[in-house]
């Protein structure tokens, strides 16, 4: 008789979480908030972008909308005349990568954004109620986080930017 494997038996939880490859203009650390970058035209060959834009790490501005997702791979470095290289970014989901900013921490059941003072980490959303074009949240917590830690876990949720 076979035994149908379900989530939690043996320990092992499986979360539901998405990924893609996208082009990533710039530097980025494994863990990083990644945002839109506009900046980057569309190439016909696409060997500069992913469907017609990529994504840069996210610069230190409170909850920006353009926030898209965590990077899961790394750019240490670029070659001379290389604005950057294809990674895989996790874009919905449960996500234990990205780290908290310096003074401050995040509690279950918020909403969480890119961080004011630390590019590429995240804070508890200010505001959440205060959703605007430019300022939204990517996420919500539910493991929390201490200050300057990745000790906690968010759910990224899913903005339909991508359809893979």
């Amino acid at each position: 008789m076979a035994i149908q494997k379900i989530d939690g038996v043996d320990a092992v939880n499986n979360f539901p979480a998405k990924f893609i490859s996208v082009f990533c203009v710039g530097t980025v650390a494994k863990g990083d908030v990644v945002m839109i970058d506009t900046s980057v035209n569309r190439a016909l060959s696409q060997t500069s972008d992913a469907f017609g834009l990529s994504v840069k790490k996210a610069t230190a501005t409170d909850n920006l909308s353009t926030a898209i997702g965590i990077a899961t791979e790394a750019i240490t470095s670029l070659p001379s005349g290389v604005t950057g290289f294809y990674i895989q970014i996790q874009y919905a989901g449960f996500c234990t990568l990205p780290t908290c900013e310096a003074g401050t921490g995040i509690t279950v059941g918020t909403f969480v954004g890119s961080s004011a003072t630390t590019q590429g980490a995240i804070q508890e959303f200010a505001g959440a109620t205060a959703v605007t074009g430019s300022v939204a949240p990517f996420a919500f917590c539910v493991d929390a986080y201490t200050a300057a830690t990745n000790d906690g876990a968010i759910i990224i949720l899913d903005k339909g930017f991508f359809n893979a």
